[in-house]
């Protein structure tokens, strides 16, 4: 599981608020434009409507999920993956397996064979095809591997891979003795005196153009709190800061915007630029960021990473001190040419040079508009607002058979159906709403998802909603671990749990579904009903007695909730009154975050506002505060929320670490333990999850983790929502599409046999 940043947030929230206006009976003025940018060309093109483009689309340094499927279309990875986001380990011959029933074989760029050494460390042998030629015929070799790595674990790379966190033996070593001039000059901080490595003509500038993409950062945010509508138009800064939860005089400009920023972080620039962000980063706006990126030596450093071992023209080896489960998820690689991102002539293995100056990335980043690979597609350019890529007839699995893919840029996600039915678009993946479904039934006039007009295929989103409660600010006399807390936060989720049916199936009808345990249902590690010990969640009373049974009407099983949870507040130590029939001396007011806009348009507003009334006869109260996103961002930042709804974006693997290891609660490591769980087994569980190797095993060991989540009554799932990718049925032919698509197996995962009609 991941943490996500401010922005990502920000998406998340809105994406689940699908406050979408949606017209299926005229183009916009947008829309027309596409379709006429989109024209040129669309003769046996497959047109694509997508979000606008970061226009990184680098191997190495994407920042979007729209520029990295134009990445994913133009550069190879080095090992496939299933339908379920398992490796595949023997991609050369071809690997067979089964997903939903339906055998299916899976064949790549290479294979990854894991070999546990007696001391504990860990082989990782890959071997590629030596048959791969990239797009301009110029062949690949792992030396175009061993380049990437080498790119990725730079002691300089700001990019988002975390290829250089692995254990890999002697990474420590390689990256030490060096530091981008950027994060030098900061941590020297204003005043410095010491001009070793700079001088003072220099500092000066590089603080000044802090100061100026500063005031444009913080200008960014103002401008998307009034555009988003948290604030209007002519709002001071001080207002829109307030918004983002800051406190500022009324006549602040954004520069003290930045500055308040700036404080807050402690002058951690980069944790700023991450979490704080509207849309841009600070390394964006400023105007000389690459001269500040490059590599200084501050001392000694290893010449090479000595667990990247070359042993052949096509295979090599990662050598790890120790074994991380997920580390088999970074081995994807891309196989990225060195000749076209790096240089050639800085290459020498032996010698140890990889392709490019230690410390120096700029000939990487130089390329980061115009990728170029082993994909099944060939990158001919991006002109407004339009990718264009043709058919690579050199690609492995052959040719596809859609000559070109225009990928357009639309601004508004209520244009993709319209784009689709007028036949401006051929495919696109709108957000999944009410508005959205409406327009599909009546574009396909049989009230349907599929008809002869538009195509719709469902997956379950890659994470999920949920309510969370804050362990260190919900308990019984200062202890969090204490049984009488536990039960005090299951009172409270018992409530919650028992209205989610109702109001989810309201909400979301057929795209979403309520879930039982803390993790996606997309993940192999998953509960499934049919397991031994498989339950709903808080679904059990005080004593460990079933709350429910099958003949209970929905009424029941709320008056049965009702009464579970009373005694939950009784075993915390709450005071019944049996002749007033509630608790007589909960002076606390408890408050849970829902991030609906203050428009109260979010599934779990109806859950909270059920829970909270039904509390409110108890004698207990529960304030249900309707937020903006920002507010909510920074209470769960600052861990100042009591209790909040909010969606985990899943990773492939179901490692724990980020989210439930007390090493990120308290506000310590990465501070994404919010629910502030702090319990030694808990831990124990994770770090054996994360060490074994044994599917089954790990299975078993998580799920016994997920109980004692569970027990600590501080995570409530709520539901698995779908994601939707709209197809053209008149168009595209639908027998050719990819079959059983996960969010793993998406709609380009077999674009080389996908056909146009």
């Amino acid at each position: 599981m991941i943490k996500t940043n401010r922005l990502l947030a920000l998406l998340l929230a809105l994406t689940l608020a699908l406050a979408l206006t949606f017209s299926a009976v005229a183009e916009t003025a947008e829309t027309a434009q596409a379709a006429e940018t989109a024209d040129a060309g669309h003769e046996g093109s497959l047109v694509y409507g997508t979000a606008s483009f970061g226009q990184k689309f680098s191997p190495f340094f994407n920042t979007t999920a729209y520029d990295r499927e134009v990445v994913d279309l133009v550069v190879a990875p080095l090992l496939a993956t299933d339908r379920g986001g398992a490796v595949i380990h023997n991609g050369i011959d071809g690997e067979t397996v089964n997903y939903n029933g339906t055998d299916y074989e899976y064949k790549g760029l290479g294979n990854v064979d894991v070999v546990m050494n007696d001391d504990g460390s860990v082989d990782y042998n890959l071997t590629m095809r030596d048959d791969i030629v990239f797009s301009d015929g110029v062949p690949a070799t792992i030396d175009d591997i061993i380049f990437g790595i080498y790119v990725e674990c730079d002691p300089t790379y700001d990019g988002s891979s975390t290829t250089y966190a692995l254990p890999i033996e002697g990474m420590e070593e390689y990256r030490s003795g060096m530091d981008s001039l950027f994060n030098l000059m900061v941590a020297a901080g204003r005043d410095n005196t010491d001009f070793t490595n700079w001088d003072e003509a220099a500092q000066t500038a590089f603080w000044a153009d802090v100061d100026k993409a500063g005031e444009a950062f913080a200008q960014e945010i103002v401008d998307y709190c009034v555009a988003e509508g948290y604030n209007e138009a002519g709002d001071s800064v001080a207002a829109c800061a307030a918004n983002w939860g800051y406190e500022l005089d009324e006549s602040a400009t954004a520069a003290d915007f930045f500055a308040s920023m700036v404080e807050a972080y402690d002058g951690d620039l980069a944790t700023l630029s991450d979490t704080e962000t509207a849309g841009s980063s600070l390394y964006d706006l400023m105007e000389s960021y690459d001269t500040y990126a490059t590599g200084v030596e501050t001392g000694a450093g290893a010449p090479n990473i000595s667990g990247i071992i070359r042993t052949g023209d096509y295979s090599m080896t990662i050598h790890m001190t120790e074994y991380d489960a997920t580390a088999i998820y970074n081995m994807v690689f891309y196989v990225s040419p060195m000749h076209y991102y790096g240089d050639a002539e800085q290459y020498d293995y032996e010698n140890n040079r990889f392709g490019f100056p230690k410390g120096d990335l700029s000939i990487v980043k130089a390329k980061s508009s115009a990728p170029l690979g082993a994909g099944p597609f060939v990158f001919e350019g991006y002109d407004n607002g339009v990718v264009t890529l043709k058919a690579n007839p050199t690609y492995f699995k052959g040719e596809p058979k859609i000559p070109y893919i225009q990928m357009q840029e639309v601004l508004q996600d209520s244009d993709y159906v319209p784009g689709i039915i007028t036949g401006s678009f051929d495919l696109a993946a709108p957000s999944i709403s009410e508005d959205t479904v409406k327009a599909i039934c009546d574009g396909n006039g049989n009230g349907e998802l599929t008809g002869d007009v538009i195509t719709t295929e469902l997956v379950d989103y890659r994470g999920y909603g949920y309510l969370g409660i804050n362990a260190d600010l919900v308990n019984i006399n200062g202890e969090p671990a204490s049984d009488a807390s536990k039960a005090l936060r299951k009172g409270f989720m018992t409530l919650f749990s028992v209205y989610r049916d109702t109001v989810i199936n309201s909400y979301y009808g057929d795209r979403a579904s309520v879930i039982q345990y803390p993790i996606s249902n997309t993940s192999w590690a998953a509960p499934k009903p049919a397991d031994p010990g498989y339950r709903n969640a808080y679904s059990l009373d005080v004593d460990g007695n079933p709350i429910y049974d099958a003949s209970m009407s929905e009424e029941q099983r709320y008056a049965a909730a009702r009464e579970a949870a009373i005694g939950f507040f009784k075993a915390a130590g709450f005071t019944w009154d049996d002749a007033e029939g509630k608790f007589t001396d909960v002076t606390e007011t408890y408050e849970v975050m829902i991030p609906g806009a203050g428009v109260q348009d979010h599934p779990a507003y109806g859950v909270a506002v059920a829970a909270s009334n039904v509390l409110s006869e108890l004698g207990i109260t529960l304030q249900v505060n309707d937020v903006g996103t920002s507010v909510w961002n920074n209470a769960l930042e600052g861990n100042t929320a009591m209790m909040w709804a909010a969606a985990w974006q899943a990773t492939v693997d179901p490692d724990m670490t980020q989210v439930y290891h007390s090493d990120n609660a308290h506000g310590k490591g990465t501070n994404s333990n919010h629910y502030s769980l702090d319990d030694p087994a808990l831990d124990e569980l994770i770090v054996a999850g994360r060490a074994s190797a044994d599917t089954e095993e790990r299975k078993s060991i998580y799920k016994d983790a997920m109980e004692i989540i569970m027990d600590w009554g501080c995570e409530l799932p709520l539901y698995q929502r779908k994601e939707c990718t709209t197809f053209s049925t008149q168009r595209i032919d639908i027998d050719t599409i990819a079959q059983d698509m996960t969010p793993y197996w998406n709609w380009y995962a077999e674009i080389e046999t996908m056909a146009i009609k």
